[in-house]
Formats: C-alpha cells, sequence, structure tokens
C-alpha cells in the first residue's frame, strides 16, 4: 500500500462519523482552493482529492474570483496574503453577491496576527487554517464547514416546506370549496 493510500485510509476511517453526514447530498462536494504558493496549494488540493473531494484550483485572488463566478463551489479555502486581490479582498466580493454570499470560505495563513483573523472573521470567513497545518487539521475544518453547510440547507428546505403548506390569511380551505358549488 503506497503513503497516498494509506494516508486516504486513515483519514477516511478517522473522519468517517463526519464524512457520513456529508452523504446526504446527491453530488460530490466542489472546493476551490486559491493560493500564490504553488507548493501549498497542491498539497491542499492533493489532500483534498485523496479524500474524495473535487478540486480546482487558481494562483490568485482574481483568478479565484473569476472561477467563483463561473463554477459556484461547495466551498473555498484561500491563503489570506496574496499579490493583487488578497484573501480579505476575495472575501469581501464573495459576500457582496447574492449567488455567492453562502459559499463557506475558510482563510489560511502563516500569520499569526490576531488583527488579520479579526479582519477575516468581520468580513465573513467561516473558519481559520493557521499554517503548517496537518492534513487531518484541513479535513476536519473542510468536513465541519460542509456538514455546517448542509445541515444550514436542509433548515431552509424544511422552513420552506412548512411555509407552503400553511394557509394564507383569509383563504378558505380547498376541502371548503369542493363542498360549495360555483
Amino acid at each position: 500500500m503506497n503513503v497516498r493510500s494509506k494516508l486516504a485510509e486513515n483519514l477516511t476511517s478517522r473522519f468517517f462519523p463526519l464524512a457520513r453526514n456529508l452523504i446526504r447530498s446527491a453530488s460530490m462536494k466542489n472546493i476551490l482552493v486559491i493560493d500564490d504558493n504553488d507548493d501549498v496549494r497542491s498539497i491542499v488540493a492533493a489532500v483534498l482529492r485523496n479524500f474524495g473531494f473535487v478540486v480546482r484550483e487558481a494562483n490568485d485572488g482574481g483568478a479565484g474570483i473569476q472561477m467563483v463566478l463561473e463554477q459556484k463551489p461547495d466551498l473555498i479555502i484561500t491563503d489570506v496574503r496574496m499579490p493583487g486581490m488578497d484573501g480579505h479582498h476575495l472575501l469581501s466580493a464573495i459576500r457582496e453577491l447574492q449567488a455567492t454570499a453562502a459559499i463557506p470560505v475558510i482563510m489560511m495563513t502563516g500569520s499569526a496576527s490576531h488583527d488579520d483573523f479579526r479582519r477575516g472573521m468581520l468580513s465573513g470567513a467561516d473558519d481559520y487554517l493557521h499554517k503548517p497545518f496537518t492534513p487531518d487539521e484541513l479535513i476536519e475544518t473542510v468536513l465541519s464547514r460542509l456538514i455546517r453547510q448542509t445541515d444550514m440547507e436542509m433548515e431552509a428546505y424544511h422552513r420552506a416546506n412548512k411555509l407552503r403548506r400553511m394557509p394564507l390569511a383569509g383563504s378558505v380551505p380547498v376541502r371548503e370549496l369542493a363542498d360549495h358549488h360555483i
């Protein structure tokens, strides 16, 4: 058994209880990884692919926002500090658009700055990963965000169904209409 298979098997068995909750979704989750560091981006993408996610990659915020608009990923993982459009500006752009505002965003940073963390959380980041992080920390963070997103979508679905079944104020129940001839 090669190292990748062993890692994937270990991650799968450790996180199976969390991953099981994602099975409610009919399709595999798509994740966009945005980082200007090729090594970091490819390692993060490889770990996610080995776990079974569909992964797209962008090397800066500008390319990332373009992919977000075109492909509507289920989750975004972005570096905070990048040339051009950094992670904070990318997050603000995502949150401003109705079509993308609900996509969970995980920010990655090598900075332990409390100001960077607060700025990201105030801008709407869903979680943070501090570099360096382990594959287990990455998978655990991704699964927890996707599970939370799935739970929120299910709750919204159930609320909408409940509202559809409620009679409108002043409306006549269908049975009463059937009893009267027009």
